[in-house]
């Protein structure tokens, strides 16, 4: 089967079934956030993420600080939404033959300054030659005293969100019809403090999370990992369109391009942002955005109105395989 036709997830599933047998001190493989392997006592998490040039990023919208430290972002989330602390990174890059040393001392900047943030260690990785743009490609290692996987969601669960969605998704429209970088972000007008939470996502970890049920981070956008955990916990959702957080940037640039802000919280991906689900009584101060039900996934307007959804987001191989550069008319639809 051509992978266009298979899907990212559709990939990993196959892939999950062909690794499976794995040894016993491994908790979690394939499918989840990060793998979870036990070390005597202690659970350790590991998880690995790629950026590709023109797959991920555009380096003329982007400058390599920036672009560090998206990428250590993005491994970090993982492990969070994992219910760990992430402590320990490789960098491995292929790197083109005509860039400056410059530009890769500048990317490492970006790195090491949101591995300060969370007290992260740089250990290792390694470099390469590259014909075909830039490529970076990081493992990060944590551990946890508690592991919250995808799979725990129970009927009766409130689902939440740990931040403001679609910021990053209008983010990036923004940057496109701008066709340039941004290098400094103050004074920060509506516009830049979107554009700035697609470059430099602000990653937040939780005090707590002994009590929840399931966890993902929002990487895909809201439909798509909601999703996720509905499959991997065999459960269905309700989510209350009205309760889905949005910042008065996102509303004000959307309404000002005759768009609806809540379809780039519900599509637009690249938040970061931790989606999680706990019992009703669960007190907390992220929004609850709706509650897990037996079957079923359904978003209920203000009115009462109730709409099936499905798991619609960014997803790699698919024949709008970039769903980035074609944005505008993915939100209409």
């Amino acid at each position: 089967m051509k992978i266009t036709k298979l899907g990212e997830f559709g990939l990993i599933k196959e892939l999950q079934k062909k690794c499976s047998g794995t040894l016993s001190d491994v908790l979690t493989g394939i499918g989840d956030d990060a793998a979870v392997v036990k070390v005597t006592d202690r659970k350790f998490l590991i998880t690995s993420d790629m950026l590709i040039e023109d797959v991920h990023f555009d380096l003329s919208f982007t400058t390599f600080f920036q672009l560090g430290y998206k990428f250590l972002a993005v491994n970090i989330s993982d492990i969070l939404a994992m219910g760990g602390t992430p402590k320990y990174f490789l960098v491995s890059l292929g790197i083109p033959g005509d860039y400056d040393s410059e530009d890769i001392y500048e990317l490492y900047s970006g790195v090491k300054k949101i591995a300060g943030k969370f007290g992260i260690a740089i250990i290792g990785g390694d470099t390469c030659a590259s014909g075909q743009g830039l490529v970076l490609s990081g493992t990060l290692i944590g551990n946890a005293n508690r592991i919250v996987s995808r799979s725990g969601a129970k009927e009766g669960d409130g689902i939440f969100i740990t931040d403001t969605l679609g910021d990053s998704a209008i983010g990036l429209q923004l940057l496109k019809t701008r066709g340039k970088r941004v290098h400094i972000f103050s004074p920060a007008s509506p516009r830049l403090k979107l554009i700035k939470k697609h470059l430099m996502p602000d990653i937040k970890q939780l005090k707590s999370t002994s009590k929840l049920t399931s966890m993902i981070d929002v990487s895909d956008g809201l439909l798509a990992d909601l999703s996720h955990i509905c499959d991997e916990s065999k459960v269905g959702a309700i989510i209350y369109k009205e309760n889905i957080p949005l910042s008065e940037e996102l509303r004000s640039i959307s309404n000002s391009m005759g768009q609806d802000p809540v379809q780039y919280a519900l599509k637009g991906g690249e938040d970061y942002a931790l989606l999680y689900t706990a019992r009703p009584t669960y007190k907390t101060n992220d929004y609850k955005i709706g509650e897990i039900i037996k079957e079923g996934r359904y978003i209920i307007d203000s009115k009462g109105k109730k709409t099936l959804f499905k798991p619609e987001g960014y997803e790699h191989f698919k024949k709008i395989s970039d769903k980035r550069s074609a944005i505008s008319s993915q939100l209409k639809s």
